[in-house]
Order: structure tokens, then C-alpha cells, then sequence
């Protein structure tokens, strides 16, 4: 069947889906490539709207689509090859779109932090998905990419040192960020806190996500606190409300790599972080003071998640914040993330190395900086024979899987981001 598009924007009327609509329109590979868009939304008189206000050509297809009819959706997905799904809640309005891609060959991303909709796709279609080779892959966005890159580059800089190391530990911090809090990553939480206790409890399974068991990971603390390599600096902080779901991504990639030992596909094996990982995350604080008011506000906030009043009335702060959301309140924002990722010990190595990789990003995390981050995996999906040959089997993959050493070069020549990394040898210096 002859595709119209090339990639097709779920939502795109919404500010999430205007900010790949804009980005994806306007990117160099729309020249140097010639993909052709297509843009999807409830009203096609608000698709006329917004091509008009973004001055989008006219060579863009728009797709009038209710996500919650299932016919009108997998006819739509039958006509492009790679799905940018804006949508959310992801429980509420994702499977019909997840269902119609595995079915019919076709890739897809989208920014889902909610860890129980992950767990029932991977269920319901990784399978179907490996058999048509869709290339599935949620969490595209600040859910969860700084926290699963972060290691998987940790780790390539701990085999190109000695390919025998693997990864003892990997913790991320998350330094700094400025930016309006996401309306997509509350809603999940108000989700998830809504759910009977017993589906809360399942959601903070370890390994939940992961096709393989692997060690137990820390608990959670009222204070965090890390050396930073190669210096007498510690970094003090908090516990992170996002730690649960970039966890489980992040097994999940470990997981996957585990599971190609098992299976014995010696040409992925080289990648993979080790059976001893753990892995955790926390938020920066600037003192010991300051982290357990924060983690303890956090749990309050929780709690109170759990009351339909509370709920309401944070829903009405975030939307009129979101609102005032303009072009410049966007660029004003930022994040830094610091992952500090120790090895295991070697014949040559007897002591453990050390990689400190930061990620920075220029925007808001959530609402500039997601959108282009899940723009970029869509385009590594035009080609994916460069992809890692995990991913050019399908299934429901993770970021750091599906794109690897792609991802990470898309990122780094795009101008907003910059990735570094330091590997700490005490047989050797910083390099």
C-alpha cells in the first residue's frame, strides 16, 4: 500500500503537538530528506488554524482523527510510516494508536511517563511488533531520555576503556530545571494516584518493564548524597517524583540487552551495562535541610493527589500556567542532568571507573525540549537500517535501544544540547 506520509502528528493542535508540528517543518532534513507530514487532530477547522498561524506549506497533509475510534485509526495508520503520538493520557487514548501500529509495520514514539500503560503494551504487542518490525518506542521525551541515554553513553565509555567492564552502579542527578511543570506528567500522577492500592504497588515493581530480573535496586531515601569523581564535592538532594518511571526505562534497556545474552545474539552482547547494575536517580537540593523538606513535601503532595478537590484545583493552576505558555516563556527555560556511573573491577582494572556524563538542554524541558527530542527519534525511524539491529528487529523498545549512538548524534548536532563526559581511571588521567 502506498504511504501518504511519511510521519503523521497525533494531537497536533495541542501546545505539545504544535511544538513538533512547528520543529518538523521547519528542520533541515525536510529538504535534505524531502519526508513528507501529515498532521492529525479532532477538527480539521483547528488544523486549518494552526497552518495558517505557523505559516506551514501546503504540502501538509491534515488528517481529521478521533484516536477512540479504532477503525478510523488503524485506516490512518495504514497511510504513513512513522506515528508522533501527542495524545495523552496514554491509558485513556494510546492503545488504539499502539495496537494499529504493531499490526501494521508501522513505528512509533510518543512521551508517556505512565509505567502500568508501558507494562500493558510490552504485554499485549512487543510480540506482534517483532513480527511486523514495528519499531515501537515510548518515553521519548523528559520522560525518560536524559536518564536513559545518560547511560547507555556511561557505559560505552566504560567499554571503550576495557570492553571486560560492566556498570556496578549508575545514579543520575537532576541539577537544574526551569520550566512550566508538564500537564501530560501531572495528569499521570493524578492517574496513578487515583488507581486501587494494589495497581500503585505494581507500578513501583522493580524491573516491571524488564523482560529479565535483576538486582535489587535502592530504596528511596528523604536524602541523597554522591561524590562527584575526581573531586572532594558532594552533591546532596532530594527524592524525584519522575525517578519511578525513568527507572523502569532504564531497567527496561538493561533488561533488553540481558536478554540478548540469554538468547545468545553475540552481535548486541558488546552493549550490554552487566547482570550487577543499579540504578537510581535523585533531585538536587542545596543542602541536607533543603533535600529532606523537599522529599517530605513530595510525599505530601502525594498524599494529598489522593482527593478530588486537590486534584481539581492543581488542575486549574497548571492550566492557566500552561496557557500563558508563550514562544519566549519556553526558551527561558533549561535542565542539567549529572549521571555518575561506576564500574565493576577487571584482571586490568582492579580499582572501578568512573564516567561523569552531563546533559544539558536550552528550553523548556517539557514543553520545547520534549517535543524536539521526540522530532528526533521520529526522524532516526526514516532510516532504520542505522538504527542498532535490536531495533531493525521491532518490538517495544526504549529510547537508548531503539536509537543508541543515532539518538545521541541527532541530539548533539541539533544546537540546543550539549553532552559531555568524563571517565575517571586511576590508572590513567581524565580524558
Amino acid at each position: 500500500m502506498t504511504k501518504t506520509s511519511d510521519i503523521l502528528i497525533l494531537g497536533a493542535t495541542g501546545l505539545t503537538g504544535r511544538q513538533v508540528t512547528k520543529f518538523l517543518a521547519a528542520h533541515v532534513d525536510r529538504t535534505s530528506r524531502n519526508f513528507t507530514l501529515a498532521i492529525a487532530a479532532r477538527s480539521k477547522q483547528k488544523l486549518q488554524a494552526l497552518v495558517s498561524d505557523l505559516s506551514l506549506s501546503q504540502d501538509i497533509n491534515l488528517v481529521s482523527l478521533d484516536v477512540t475510534n479504532e477503525v478510523a485509526v488503524n485506516g490512518a495508520m495504514q497511510q504513513t510510516r512513522i506515528v508522533i503520538n501527542t495524545v495523552g493520557p496514554y491509558s485513556k487514548y494510546g492503545e488504539p494508536v499502539v495496537k494499529a501500529c504493531a499490526q501494521n509495520g508501522v513505528h512509533y514514539v510518543d512521551l508517556t511517563g505512565e509505567t502500568l500503560w508501558i507494562a500493558h503494551i510490552i504485554r499485549n504487542y512487543d510480540y506482534l511488533a517483532t513480527k511486523t518490525h514495528s519499531i515501537i518506542v515510548p518515553s521519548c521525551g523528559f520522560d525518560s531520555i536524559p536518564s536513559d541515554l545518560s547511560v547507555y553513553i556511561a557505559n560505552k565509555a566504560l567499554k571503550e576503556v576495557d570492553p571486560s567492564l560492566d556498570i556496578a552502579s549508575s545514579t543520575t542527578v537532576f541539577d537544574k530545571i526551569e520550566g512550566i511543570i508538564s500537564a501530560g506528567t501531572l495528569d499521570s500522577a493524578m492517574a496513578m494516584r487515583t488507581l486501587p492500592a494494589h495497581e500503585r504497588n505494581a507500578s513501583l515493581r522493580d524491573y516491571l518493564l524488564s523482560p529479565v530480573q535483576g538486582p535489587p535496586s535502592p530504596q528511596a531515601h528523604l536524602l541523597y548524597n554522591i561524590q562527584v569523581p575526581g573531586t572532594s564535592r558532594y552533591i546532596k538532594g532530594s527524592f524525584w517524583f519522575m525517578s519511578g518511571s525513568n527507572r523502569s526505562i532504564v531497567q527496561r534497556s538493561w533488561g533488553l540487552l540481558e536478554q540478548e545474552l540469554l538468547q545468545k545474539n553475540t552481535s548486541t552482547t558488546t552493549h550490554r551495562y552487566g547482570p550487577s547494575m543499579v540504578y537510581e536517580e535523585f533531585l538536587k537540593a542545596r543542602g541536607a535541610i533543603s533535600a529532606s523538606i523537599i522529599s517530605t513535601t513530595i510525599a505530601l503532595v502525594w498524599g494529598l493527589l489522593g482527593f478530588s478537590p486537590f486534584r481539581w484545583l492543581i488542575r486549574k493552576l497548571l492550566a492557566s500556567n500552561v496557557s500563558t505558555a508563550s514562544d519566549e516563556r519556553l526558551e527561558k527555560g533549561s535542565f542539567r542532568t549529572i549521571n555518575i556511573t561506576t564500574s565493576t573491577t577487571s584482571v586490568n582494572h582492579p580499582n572501578p571507573v568512573k564516567v561523569t556524563t552531563t546533559l544539558i538542554g536550552k528550553g523548556d524541558p517539557g514543553y520545547l525540549l520534549s517535543p524536539i527530542w521526540m522530532a528526533e527519534c521520529a526522524l532516526a525511524l526514516l532510516d532504520p537500517e542505522s538504527l542498532p539491529e535490536r531495533a531493525r528487529r521491532g518490538g517495544i523498545l526504549t529510547p537508548a535501544t531503539a536509537f543508541g549512538d543515532v539518538l545521541v548524534k541527532r541530539i548533539e548536532d541539533n544546537g540546543r544540547f550539549i553532552v559531555k563526559r568524563e571517565v575517571h581511571d586511576e590508572s590513567k588521567k581524565t580524558v
